[in-house]
Formats: structure tokens, sequence, C-alpha cells
């Protein structure tokens, strides 16, 4: 337990609780405020750290003493904890948000709960303003709020300011920064989303924060972390979209032109930024630089912004903006401003007449092509393994597929998965589940002596495509590559592979050669099921037969088991594998064994709701786009606000059409299948 104490003429005291090692990575807070009569625990960790959080409380007092429990932010085992608290002695009453009020409402426990809605976040004591609450809207998890004393000038920021934590007593400042940022990066889409919770504390004097993870942050360096949080540059999914009152999406340009802003500041001072804009209908404000307000709207402003931009500072600005923007035009259809179909043509008939040699032009045009062909390569691999992604591989097939080979040889396709990646990942964590799949390529490649070519699934998969193979050939190398995983040491832990194969000889080669590649690759994925459904170290092959054809896999969440069983027939009557769980953590389960096609869940349930089913999904690449469909009784604005924010495919409101629903299944389900 660390201890950090402040004292005025009526706090006892702020007492650190922690740091609480959870896994490798994470280590959790907690503080304990003693102030007059009031005795107050900010933040519980999970339950696996309970015992050394109720150890570290009883040293100062017992758990009937406390008055107030403050719950910021909630995990899966955060009832756990309640009860458990409830259970040694903690009758107080609990200070939350609606939303997380709601969770525990629903698990029966016996304690009193007042939300800072209703306080009109404030916790006010004999007319003294203790706390203010600020809403931190969703970062990650949605309605999360923090905690601001502003007698002690002290943030109880919850996971703004978290970082993962190893175990140095003193990190650097070099070295806080970067566990601020890889935590920051790891539990977020973007780190755009920082900015709004950002500028809600940017007026408040604080000089101490205390965060839900990892290092505390000090007076002597708040401000140091505060200008890096704000500068932070991360895109794993970009907050390019905001959603009107009526659910209309559009361009969330003011953001998208702060991360303009940001872009800048890596070339040039915030001072010459600032200086640029001065009678523009842009008002930026400096510290920390964004824009604060503008007389435009819309694409106007979006036009208008890199119009000045050009007019203040020419091309040279404009030159630096032009990566980003073309980014936002790729990947999202973001339209792009005027000025870069204008002034570049014009800058680029300028560059004709310039009176440079052929020599040199020619070279240029060289390292270009060099620049674009090496880009185009860095497209099409995937970047944990670097092997040719499944895509690539497809436009190869496309060609290949139509060659003829010598008799009694064929092309052959085998699909390789470590059967233990889901544990992996989620015993030590995604990145070591990445190194996982990297060393199983590295063994693959290792022994690659007949002319073997690896790509990289679409998914946790490796395929491997043999362009002239015997029958007998295919099998050999799938049971070589299987042995060769099962018996290697480079894996954190023991591991087997699953492989099935398929060889065009099982393929109607009459057929168009787009219509047979669908079919190499539609039998390697059933083939897959089954292996993964048999257990280790299985290989498929075409001695197994498969089963009756089905549309696809179903998993139904509900706890109202008429709605479960009428849904069940429906889809079962449809040919659907239907899978079904009462709770969040059963569906969880279901998700890591068995692929699903597409989620229908409910949104309202005991433990755990569908919103943060689907958050916990967001997280992983593997299941972040499967279809995810919720319904309730309750289709309200707040929940299609929260379900578009987390990329819900669709709210149906219950009594259910079936009609309705089938429909949308089935085009979700194409949907998934052509990504």
């Amino acid at each position: 337990m660390n201890n950090q104490q402040l004292s005025n003429n009526k706090m006892n005291r702020i007492t650190h609780f922690g740091p609480f090692i959870v896994d490798v990575k994470h280590a959790h807070n907690s503080y304990l405020i003693q102030y007059s009569d009031l005795k107050i625990l900010i933040d519980i960790p999970p339950i696996q750290v309970f015992d050394l959080l109720k150890t570290a409380i009883e040293k100062e007092i017992s758990l009937s003493m406390l008055t107030h429990l403050i719950v910021q932010n909630m995990t899966m085992s955060s009832i756990n904890v309640l009860s458990e608290l409830i259970k040694y002695g903690f009758n107080g009453i609990i200070l939350t948000n609606q939303y997380f009020a709601r969770q525990i409402e629903n698990a029966n426990l016996n304690v009193k709960i007042q939300t800072i809605e209703e306080i009109e976040y404030k916790f006010i004591d004999h007319n003294e303003l203790i706390f203010k609450f600020v809403p931190m809207g969703f970062l990650p998890y949605p309605e999360m709020f923090m905690t601001y004393m502003p007698t002690q000038y002290a943030l109880f920021s919850s996971t703004l300011f978290s970082s993962f934590y190893d175990e140095q007593i003193s990190p650097s400042l070099d070295h806080l920064q970067k566990n601020i940022f890889a935590f920051h990066k790891y539990t977020m889409p973007s780190s755009l989303y920082l900015q709004p919770p950002l500028r809600k504390i940017q007026n408040l004097n604080i000089q101490l924060i205390y965060p839900l993870m990892g290092y505390l942050i000090s007076k002597q360096i708040f401000k140091v972390i505060y200008e890096y949080e704000q500068s932070l540059d991360f895109y794993n999914n970009y907050q390019v979209f905001t959603y009107s009152e009526s659910g209309d999406k559009e361009v969330n340009y003011r953001e998208i032109l702060n991360h303009m802003l940001n872009q800048l500041q890596k070339s040039v001072s915030r001072i010459e930024i600032l200086n640029a804009f001065i009678g523009t209908p842009f008002a930026l404000q400096p510290d920390p630089l964004m824009l604060k307000k503008s007389t435009l709207e819309g694409y106007k402003m979006w036009h208008g912004f890199f119009e000045h931009t050009y007019i203040n500072r020419g091309l040279t600005w404009i030159a630096l903006l032009e990566p980003l923007v073309n980014r936002y035009n790729d990947l999202y259809g973001v339209e792009k401003p005027t000025i870069y179909t204008s002034k570049f043509i014009e800058m680029s008939l300028r560059a004709d007449k310039l009176n440079s040699s052929k020599d040199e032009l020619e070279k240029k045009i060289e390292e270009l092509n060099t620049e674009i062909e090496d880009a185009k390569d860095s497209m099409m691999r995937c970047q944990i393994t670097h092997l040719y992604n499944e895509d690539f591989f497809r436009e190869l097939l496309k060609k290949d597929i139509t060659k003829t080979t010598k008799k009694g040889y064929t092309q052959g396709f085998m699909m390789i998965q470590l059967d233990q990646l889901n544990e992996i990942n989620k015993r030590y964590g995604k990145d070591t589940g990445d190194e996982a799949i990297k060393n199983m390529v590295y063994l693959l490649q290792q022994n690659n002596t007949d002319g073997r070519l690896l790509f990289k699934q679409d998914g946790p998969g490796v395929i491997i495509y043999l362009s002239e193979a015997t029958e007998e050939e295919i099998q050999s190398i799938a049971v070589e590559a299987r042995n060769m995983i099962n018996e290697s040491n480079l894996f954190i832990q023991d591991v087997t592979a699953s492989i099935c194969t398929v060889s065009l000889n099982e393929i109607n080669r009459t057929s168009e050669t787009e219509e047979q590649i669908k079919s190499v690759f539609s039998l390697l994925e059933k083939r897959s099921i089954i292996a993964k459904s048999k257990g280790n170290s299985s290989i498929i092959d075409t001695k197994f037969e498969l089963p009756v054809d089905i549309e696809g896999s179903i998993l139904l969440i509900d706890e109202d088991e008429v709605n479960l069983n009428m849904l069940n027939r429906i889809f079962q009557r449809l040919r659907f594998d239907v899978k079904i769980a009462r709770s969040v953590e059963k569906a969880l389960e279901i998700i890591d064994e068995s692929p699903i096609d597409i989620i229908i869940s409910e949104i309202n349930l005991s433990k755990i709701d569908g919103f943060s089913l689907k958050q916990i999904l967001n997280e992983s690449k593997d299941y972040q786009n499967i279809p995810f469909i919720m319904v309730s009784h309750n289709k309200t604005l707040e929940n299609i606000k929260r379900g578009n924010n987390l990329n819900v495919n669709l709210i149906l409101e219950k009594p259910i059409v079936p009609d309705e629903l089938i429909g949308h299944v089935r085009r979700f389900k194409k949907w998934k299948h052509s990504l």
C-alpha cells in the first residue's frame, strides 16, 4: 500500500490503496478520503484483488465506517466486489451515475444508491462543496465520470491519465508517458475520444491526479502530462461521424480539424499556427491548441479552413496536411476540400515548367514509383505476420486456378489455427496472442522446401497454398505442420494446431473462376469449424463427411424464456444453428468456442447488459464485425444513441415481428461474408 497525504484544517487525509496488480500490465488504484466525519472510498478493483483492498482499508478504518462509495467505473466483477463489501459491513451510500445505478439495482443488492445526476453533479456536505463530478462521455465505456475535489485541487480521473504498470516505483517522465500512451491506445478506439473530457477539466485548478490504473501524477509534472495527453495521436477507429437527435449520421468536421491542427504541430510551432488564423473565421484556443469556434459550419468550415491555410501559409502547410486528408477520404469518404482539386493542379502545371534536368526528373519518378509500390505492398500484408493477406491470395488465385497441373497432381489448400489462441489472449493479453501467431508462421516458414506459399487468413489462421502437389503430399505436409507446432517450445504455453485441407479436385472445375475460389474458401471454413469442434490437433480433409448445409449460426441472448423459445423455433426451421445464452458471461464463452454469424441480444440483462457485451466485442478484431442486433421493450432515443456509439447494427422493439427480423438477419449475414 502506498499512501499520499495532504492536509488542511478540515481534511485528515487522502489515502492511496494500491497499486493492486491485476495482471502483467494492469495495476488498480483505490482511494480513501477522510474529511471531517466523511469516510469515502473512490473506485473498486476487480474481484481477484478484493482481499488486498479489504486488508488495506481495515488498516485505516473498519468497512462499516465507510459513509460513501464512489463508483466511477464498473467491470464485469464489480457487482461481486460490492456484494463482498456489503458482506463485510459496508452500509453506506453508493454514489454513481444512472447507468451504473441500474446495473447495481438489477443485482438486488441491499444498498442505498444516489446518482450524480440527482445531485446535479455536486456533492455538498454541511453547505460545503466536497466534490464536483465531471461526465466523460464514452471513455472508453458509456457514462463514465471523474471526481474533482476543489479543496485539494485533486482529480480522481478514472481511466483518463491512467497508465500501464510495470512495477517501476518511480518511473522517469519518459517512461510514464510511454505507459500512458500504451494504456490509452490499448483501451480506446481513437485519441479523439480524449479531447472532450480534457476540455471539460482544462479550467479546473488541478495539482494532483489520482487515476484508476497505473501511476499517480504529481503536481510537479501535471502540466507536462496534461499537454502530452492532449497531443496524443492514435486511431484504432476514427471518431469521424456524429449523430443528430433523429439518428442521422453527420461528418464531425470540428474534431477532424482538431486532428489537422495536431498534425501541423508536429512540424510547425504553436505560435506560428495561432498567428496564421488571426483575422479568419476560425478562433483557436492556445493551450491546448484546438478549434474553439468558427462562424462557418459543416463543409463550408472544412473547405474554409484549408482555403485560409493556403492564403496565409501557401502550399507548404497544404502539403503537410495532404496525407491526413487523403486518409480520411480513402477510409471514410470524407470529401476533400476544394483546395486539393484546384491548387494542386496549379502546382502540377507550375512543376511542368520547372527547368529541371531530364535525369533528375526520371530519378524523382523512379523514387515515387518505388514508394507507391512499397505502399501497395504494405497495404496487402498482415501487420503482425508480414504475410500477404487473404484478399491478395484471392486475386492471385484468379490467374493461378486456371492453370493445368501434371497428371496425378492438383492444387492444395490448408488452413492452420492454434487451438489455444483465445486462451492465450485471455490469460496473457492480445500482444502475446499476436506473438503466438508470429511464432507459428516462423515455424511454418523454416521448413518450406517445396515451394509452398503462406498467406494470412482474414481471421486467426494461416493459409498454406501448394500450386502443385499430390493428395498424399497435401496430407503429409498437414501432418508435418501440425506435429512441428505441437512439439515446439517457442510458445508461452503448450499449444496444438488444428488443420483443414482442400484440394482443387473437390471443386467443380466447369464453374466460373470466382465460383471456384468461393467454393475453396467455403470448404476451408466449414472444415475449420469441424476441426474446432472435434478438439485439439485435428486434421480435417475430404475423408470427413460435412454436415447438412446450414444457413449460418445465431447466438440468442435473453432471460425471457418465451422470447428465446420463439426465436429458437423460427431460426431452427430456417436451418440456422442456434445457440442460446441467458447471460453475457455464457455468451462470451460460446463466442470463444464457436464461430458466430449473427448475435441477437436483449438490452436489459440482470448483471451485465447488452451494451456492455457489444463494448467487450468491439475490443477484439476477431469479434467486432459480428452483426449485432439488439431487442428491447424500451427502444428509447438514449438507447439508440448508445447503440450508434457502439456500432450496433440494429435495435428492434419487442414484441418482435418475425418476418422483419428474418429479413435483417439474412441481409446482415450476407454483409458479414462480403467483408
